[in-house]
């Protein structure tokens, strides 16, 4: 059936129908010329998008951005129509060129005015929220003719920039990416190509939002991409990159808010010719060879142990000690990692067999009898499927063998494979022995987790690694405990500080059996922001809190930080779930219903904790792994294990801006909302609401998130609903422009 409407509300729907085509950065087709001739026009599918891709390449700062994208039309006419692209945010753009199916096309460059002007009009009349983000944003407008019925039309543009600096010679670039909202349908491709070249050497590349892959070619030069096949991206590309003459590089991000104070990240990497000056080291490695070994978990653990022998340094030393009922070292002393003892070593993992029962006391104390006495570090790679059977079984004696056997120089890696282990005594035997844990579940690959593992720590080029953050005042720093720094690596610590002002960071380690010193001079400032921050420190910070309290006991304050956290930021864990599916438990106020709220989490931990061994106590230290090394702040669908090592996806919780909302039958909350807020209602796309916009820009992303969104400024919360007001007074706006700093 067709209907016959205004060409406003028609470019409007189209702006939202054509699929992916519709994102801060990416170009959108409007129907129709624009500003439309006539009133009416007849209503029909529009356009979606077949591929986007983007190229970028960086020299230094300078930034050329190239879009290619594929629009389909779905209409049985051919038409014309006005191609928008929103300008990236804080982008200076200098130069703007477009190509329509290989031929130049004229456009045309809109002021933030202008093109609010567009951008309000199709909100009012399509009343999409998702619209209001890009209200502030300046705009390239080009007409595209003809279009054919159901053809296709490849768009190409590209425009310079700069990189924006943050901190000390460290850059920030952003390709908006956040389609999901508006797809009707899934992009069969979406890709992101960036190549950085500097003139002084790269040291950190990071991205916040994406997990990114990246290639090397020197000191100089990397490739980083992003691919992803079917499906609607839903969040803007970020990253980071930085330069440093140091030998390791140390990359300082902060966000700085008047309502919650500082929160740091700090990445720090070596230089990256991990084939080049490795320092030697000693590497142990201690398989477990009992009968429930055999089969497919004993023949990848030998192909694990022969990746691991041929990738050992020249300078290295190793020795392998396989055991059942008691340890049986390969060499009577470490060995030089020659050709001819990795052969040697090689030939004789290759006929380890799997019987008798699981002696963890005494391998333990024979890997232990082969450290180092020196400065050169010693790895031992700890691999068991079973708990201890044999010889001394009590935990907390195996425990103190491992502390009492080791020195500062002693890291311990443990493998657990399957369910049978114990995974208390795991967590805590890599924790106090400088190392980690990892779990290999029924179904996944020894060889690859082992080997993965084993590529990682393959070079060390900093360990005993300590950091003085200055005069910044750090605390609540996570990890607690800083692992040794690899090449090829990257080390991330997150937290928070007190003061701004210039600071001067100092990293110290040893290299080569020297100390070394690396150092970072930076001006920190009030109005520092990198909201991602303050939600990927709070995700590792609970991580801690509930290792904390899993393997060592109940304790009142670190239940009740979890709480805080978990609700503040809306990072939902196993123990926490409930303040998803209750809303009424997380608005409360009364000391007594925090009191029942932390009651409750504490019951859920105790009781899990309770489970040592098993696929539960196995899923909860992978799940608090996970939050503790999260490198990238949660994304808009959360996921966690379950006691059986199913997915749990949590999917109506986001963080925006660094605020977490919850939704809350069809209403997204600020998590920061209680009882005792008063609640201003306004009426979504009203003047109340561009005005509120127009007063804090900030607003726009939060209201973007839907028709009925409650956001908490200083003691009150404004409510956009159907039957709220038209219009605030301004007196009303100038209070809340006071208010600004309660907000973020």
């Amino acid at each position: 059936m067709k209907r016959r409407i205004n060409m406003f509300l028609i470019a409007a729907i189209a702006f939202i129908a054509f699929g992916g085509a519709v994102a801060r950065a990416d170009g959108m087709l409007i129907p129709g010329p624009w500003p439309p001739p006539r009133p009416i026009i007849e209503i029909e599918p529009m356009f979606h998008i077949k591929y986007h891709r983007v190229n970028v390449a960086i020299n230094d700062q300078t930034v050329k951005t190239s879009v290619d994208q594929v629009f389909k039309s779905e209409s049985r006419n051919e038409m014309e129509a006005t191609y928008l692209f929103p300008l990236p945010e804080e982008a200076a753009i200098n130069e703007f060129s477009m190509d329509v199916d290989g031929h130049d096309v004229k456009g045309r460059l809109l002021d933030k005015d202008e093109a609010r002007r567009i951008y309000e009009g199709i909100v009012r009349h399509r009343k999409d929220p998702a619209l209001l983000e890009y209200v502030g944003r300046g705009m390239f407008r080009a007409s595209v003719y003809p279009i054919p019925a159901h053809g296709e039309k490849r768009i190409s543009i590209s425009y310079n920039e700069l990189a924006r600096a943050r901190g000390e010679q460290t850059y920030r670039y952003v390709y908006p990416l956040s389609t999901e909202k508006f797809s009707t349908q899934n992009i069969d491709s979406v890709s992101v190509h960036v190549v950085i070249k500097t003139t002084n050497p790269l040291k950190n590349i990071y991205s916040p939002s994406h997990a990114i892959s990246i290639r090397w070619h020197g000191n100089k030069e990397a490739e980083v991409s992003y691919e992803i096949s079917n499906a609607r991206p839903d969040r803007d590309f970020e990253l980071y990159y930085s330069v440093s003459r140091d030998d390791v590089g140390i990359t300082l991000l902060t966000d700085y808010s008047a309502a919650d104070g500082g929160f740091f990240l700090l990445l720090a990497s070596p230089n990256v010719d991990t084939g080049k000056n490795a320092d030697p080291k000693d590497v142990i490695f201690v398989l477990d060879r009992t009968g429930s070994m055999s089969g497919d978990k004993i023949s990848q653990a030998r192909d694990a142990l022969k990746f691991c022998l041929r990738s050992l340094n020249a300078k290295d030393r190793f020795n392998v000690i396989p055991f059942n009922e008691a340890p049986d070292p390969m060499f009577k002393s470490l060995e030089s990692a020659s050709s001819e003892n990795i052969n040697r070593a090689v030939d004789n993992v290759g006929s380890i067999d799997a019987l008798g029962g699981t002696n963890i006391d005494e391998a333990l104390r024979a890997a232990l009898k082969f450290k180092s006495g020196s400065d050169r570090p010693t790895y031992i790679l700890f691999l068991t499927d079973g708990l201890p059977t044999v010889g001394v079984t009590d935990y907390e004696t195996i425990l103190k063998t491992a502390r009492d056997g080791s020195n500062k120089n002693t890291r311990l890696f443990v493998f657990g494979v399957g369910y049978d282990v114990n995974a208390h005594l795991l967590d805590k035997l890599s924790s106090q022995n400088h190392g980690t844990s990892e779990y290999v579940k029924p179904n996944e690959d020894i060889e690859v987790k082992v080997s993965d593992m084993f590529r990682m720590i393959s070079s060390p080029a900093l360990t005993e690694v300590a950091i003085d953050f200055g005069k910044m005042g750090a605390f609540d720093i996570v990890p607690t405990q800083y692992p040794d720094l690899f090449k090829g690596t990257q080390l991330i610590v997150a937290g928070r500080f007190r003061h701004t002002g210039r600071t001067t960071v100092k990293m110290t380690g040893t290299a080569s059996g020297r100390d070394r010193e690396f150092t970072l001079e930076q001006k920190i400032g009030d109005d520092d922001r990198s909201s991602f921050i303050p939600s990927l420190w709070a995700s590792r910070r609970i991580g801690v809190l509930l290792d904390e309290i899993r393997l060592h006991g109940q304790n009142k304050e670190l239940v009740d930080e979890v709480v805080r956290l978990s609700k503040r930021y809306g990072i939902i864990t196993e123990y926490t779930s409930f303040l998803v599916e209750e809303p009424e438990t997380r608005v409360l106020s009364a000391p007594a219903a925090e009191a029942a709220l932390s009651a409750r989490v504490s019951d859920n931990v105790v009781a899990a904790s309770k489970n040592e061994s098993g696929s539960w106590a196995v899923n909860q230290s992978v799940n608090n792994s996970k939050m503790k090394f999260s490198a990238a702040p949660m994304t808009q669908v959360q996921t966690y294990f379950d006691r059986e090592g199913k997915t749990v996806e949590i999917n109506n919780v986001q963080n925006i801006s660094g605020l977490a909302f919850f939704n809350d039958k069809g209403q997204w909350t600020d998590s920061r909302y209680n009882e005792d807020i008063t609640i201003i209602k306004i009426k979504p796309y009203s003047d109340a609401q561009f005005a509120l916009i127009k007063a804090i820009p900030e607003l726009a992303p939060l209201f973007a998130q839907g028709d009925r969104v409650l956001i908490v400024i200083g003691k009150t919360a404004i409510l956009t609903d159907p039957k709220g007001d038209e219009k605030l007074s301004d007196d009303q706006i100038e209070q809340f422009k006071k208010d600004k700093a309660k907000l973020l």
